[in-house]
């Protein structure tokens, strides 16, 4: 059975000019491989979380992961805490994610070929999310690895572990695929961010599957993420 998603462009009045601005950015994202599959010798996972999902202002804390490829040795993590003042809007996920998160990244020292950002890359309204706004400013090859679907259709993979389905933008557009990383597990909805093909975007995300639920870079940096909260929110108490 086709899926279809209920995400429309629908802007609320406030959020247009930052909706004209993803439009421009979505112009600027380059969707061939800036490096070959492989070429790659580092990649990373990159997650974001915060101590209060829902308020506004509140402290996030971003999470780069550093991996070898293809062996995926964990190398390094940069585990960065920041204030947080633009509030949860569908759709603009990146506005309240990227200011933190590339502060994280650009503390990285190691070269870093590929990032898997656990959000959609051009699998969003106006094909600019936050994989694509991360790799754009950050001029890194990137890719979204999301947990939910935003927008697009798909028919579900077949049910074994590394299957995948296209997922169809309008008309031929290609928007990305659907991965499901394991039997009985949620799917993934993996997305060109920049830098980088749809094709090239689902092989690397299929080959850092290890069995779990989401690629083992951005598993790790959620981890590492829900370890740190756990530790400020006991502090706090």
């Amino acid at each position: 059975m086709e899926q279809k998603s209920n995400v429309g462009n629908n802007v609320p009045a406030p959020f247009a000019r930052l909706a004209e601005e993803q439009r421009r950015l979505a112009r600027r994202v380059v969707l061939r491989d800036g490096v070959p599959l492989g070429r790659i010798r580092c990649v990373a996972g990159a997650d974001l979380t915060f101590v209060s999902p829902w308020r506004t202002p509140t402290t996030g804390l971003a999470c780069v992961a550093l991996f070898s490829y293809p062996d995926l040795k964990w190398l390094d993590a940069v585990v960065l805490k920041g204030r947080v003042t633009f509030p949860y809007v569908p759709g603009f996920l990146s506005y309240r994610e990227l200011p933190l998160l590339l502060r994280a990244f650009r503390r990285v020292r190691d070269k870093v070929d590929a990032v898997l950002v656990d959000a959609q890359g051009i699998a969003h309204p106006r094909r600019c999310g936050l994989a694509s706004h991360f790799g754009v400013k950050a001029g890194v090859m990137s890719v979204g690895c999301a947990k939910s679907h935003l927008c697009g259709r798909y028919r579900e993979p077949a049910r074994r572990p590394g299957a995948a389905s296209v997922l169809q933008g309008e008309g031929r557009e290609r928007l990305g695929y659907v991965l499901r990383p394991g039997v009985g597990k949620s799917l993934l909805f993996i997305s060109p961010g920049h830098r980088v093909s749809a094709e090239t975007s689902l092989a690397l995300a299929q080959a850092c599957l290890r069995g779990h639920t989401l690629p083992e870079p951005t598993r790790v940096a959620h981890n590492l993420l829900v370890e740190e909260r756990r530790k400020l929110m006991a502090g706090a108490e």
